[in-house]
């Protein structure tokens, strides 16, 4: 997410993650240590930043500037951190087409759109990711790719992880449609992808 997080957090609201299930504090006991709101903004901070994984995460928590930053009243735990990213997965979708639409009803976002691939890269040990080639950089990577729609201030408002970076036909049309459904741009701007960019062209 390419746009200044802190600066995106005056704008959208994250109580709503309050009402998921996977949220709600156990019936056995467990409690929140820190609420869902402020883990999720925690989060975004630090893929803007491209930090990722649960220990690069909690080490980035533990920066006064950011902890306070993102709502938090003290730095968060490793624990805290994996439990969220863990119930986070199971509404993720969810959670992603909520906060587009809020961006769509606060006037976030403006009327063009950009189309792109980019490879999001993992550990070797991640048993579910690929050995890819990035023709751009001509160099192999584990990990997927991603196809994305977002609008000018880098907002991304439709998206859809594939195997490698090279976006199938029919992935560069549904997302595309994805974010037809949020609103309708003036102008489709294409990125690079073969692919995508004969489909760009049709729709312009």
């Amino acid at each position: 997410m390419a746009t200044e997080t802190l600066t995106l957090f005056e704008h959208l609201s994250f109580e709503f993650l309050d009402e998921y299930e996977v949220f709600v504090p156990s019936e056995a006991g467990r409690t929140r240590d820190h609420e869902p709101s402020e883990l999720m903004r925690g989060f975004l901070h630090c893929y803007y930043k491209d930090i990722y994984g649960i220990r690069p995460v909690t080490r980035e928590l533990q920066n006064t500037f950011v902890w306070l930053g993102c709502g938090f009243d003290r730095p968060s735990s490793r624990d805290t951190v994996d439990r969220f990213l863990t119930d986070l997965e199971h509404v993720a979708d969810e959670v992603f087409d909520y906060l587009v639409e809020q961006a769509a009803v606060r006037g976030l976002l403006d009327l063009t759109y950009s189309i792109d691939s980019t490879d999001v890269r993992t550990m070797p040990t991640d048993q579910d990711e690929s050995k890819c080639y990035d023709p751009m950089s001509e160099e192999y990577y584990y990990g997927y790719g991603c196809t994305t729609v977002s609008t000018g201030s880098k907002i991304p408002i439709a998206a859809e992880f594939t195997e490698s970076k090279q976006a199938p036909e029919e992935t560069a049309m549904r997302v595309t449609r994805d974010a037809l459904a949020v609103d309708q741009p003036v102008w489709m701007i294409v990125v690079t992808a073969p692919t995508i960019r004969s489909i760009g062209t049709t729709i312009c």
